[in-house]
């Protein structure tokens, strides 16, 4: 796991160094990868599987497990237990069932709301026509708290323009809590951060030799 750590360190120093947050996408790594990691000082993870950032959040209580992949509104309940942040939200119905579910104790749940950039079908995420609404519904609920906006750019595609249409639509959301643009995967996460996106999700650029996405 040398290597492994060692790619970690320079990728946190060059992340934080941009002034930005850094997600390990650790949803293809095994657990003793995710072990070595936060050895290391890792604390933010990204999980696309409900019942892994489960387990995880219970192995791991001390760190942060983000819910970055679509949500099916039946297992809202694990994210609304044991996340720390939901970054892929689009759709107030699966919004509201995580909601439902957060316990009375909890303080409300961080989100982004993720939106569709590009414009693919097959694409996630809402419409930019659409995203401000959303913003304000999802907000509207007590249980969750929007924190920024996610999108993902297909590779090849310059990050400039969707990073541009995300400040704008912060702008005309215009809440507080609203502070993150997560835009940047391992392909193109140097771009993004030059661009301006404040948090950013690496999976493959740190598991290398692990052969994950």
């Amino acid at each position: 796991m040398e290597a492994l750590v060692a790619r970690y360190r320079r990728l946190r120093e060059e992340v934080e160094q941009a002034g930005a947050t850094l997600i390990c996408v650790s949803k293809y790594a095994p657990d003793a990868a995710v072990a070595a990691l936060i050895d290391a000082g890792a604390r933010d993870f990204g999980e696309s599987r409900p019942q892994q950032l489960r387990d995880r959040a219970k192995r791991w209580p001390h760190c942060r497990w983000q819910m970055i992949g679509p949500l099916q509104r039946n297992k809202a309940k694990y994210i609304a237990r044991f996340a720390a942040g939901w970054l892929s939200v689009e759709s107030l119905a699966c919004a509201e069932a995580v909601a439902a579910r957060r316990a009375d104790d909890q303080p409300p749940l961080p989100v982004m709301v993720q939106v569709n950039c590009s414009g693919l079908r097959h694409q996630h995420g809402v419409t930019l026509e659409a995203a401000a609404d959303l913003c304000r519904r999802v907000d509207g609920l007590p249980q969750l708290q929007v924190v920024g906006l996610m999108a993902m750019v297909p590779k090849g595609e310059p990050v400039e323009a969707p990073l541009a249409s995300l400040a704008r639509l912060k702008e005309q959301v215009a809440i507080p809590s609203m502070r993150h643009l997560c835009v940047g995967m391992s392909h193109d996460y140097r771009q993004a951060l030059a661009a301006g996106s404040t948090m950013v999700r690496v999976g493959s650029a740190l598991f290398a030799d692990l052969d994950i996405r």
